[in-house]
């Protein structure tokens, strides 16, 4: 968004990879260079839509920090948008995350600018809080999808 409009994406949080082999990538990742270590979670979230439509969904999560920047290796397991991304262009840059505080603010900027969700969940991450997220279809020009992450810390 513009300054005009009073809202601008924060500084890049993560960068999504979707690969065929979450074990084979992390272990590539780490041995050639030095990236890691590799946390890996199972994320199946209880509330999860795609084009708003509930879809469940699960994916295989490694995340591995790089300064300010998070890694994240995204394995999918069952049908879903991160296997029709492999299917349709192989493993690769898949989306760029932004943590924003104004979570609905940008869902409502953004569908105004005709850019549509792809996907959003809902879930508690114990330690970290209540997180909601949102894939936009922001990949018409250079095939890169934004997510749009907001952390509500645990009360």
């Amino acid at each position: 968004m513009t300054e005009k409009q009073g809202l601008a994406l924060p500084p890049l949080a993560q960068v999504g990879i979707v690969v065929r082999d979450l074990k084979k990538a992390t272990e590539y990742y780490s041995r050639v260079f030095g990236i890691g270590p590799f946390p890996i979670i199972v994320f199946a979230p209880e509330k999860h839509w795609v084009r708003g439509k509930p879809f469940p969904i699960t994916l295989n999560i490694a995340f591995a920090q790089m300064g300010s920047v998070q890694m994240e290796l995204i394995e999918p397991v069952g049908d879903g948008p991160h296997k029709w991304f492999l299917d349709g262009k192989g493993e690769g840059l898949h989306h760029l995350g932004f943590i924003v505080d104004n979570y609905d603010a940008w869902i409502n900027y953004l569908k105004q600018q005709g850019i549509e969700i792809l996907m959003n969940a809902e879930t508690d991450v114990p330690g970290m809080g209540h997180i909601r997220a949102a894939y936009m279809e922001s990949d018409k020009p250079g095939g890169v999808l934004i997510e749009l992450i907001e952390v509500t810390p645990p009360k």
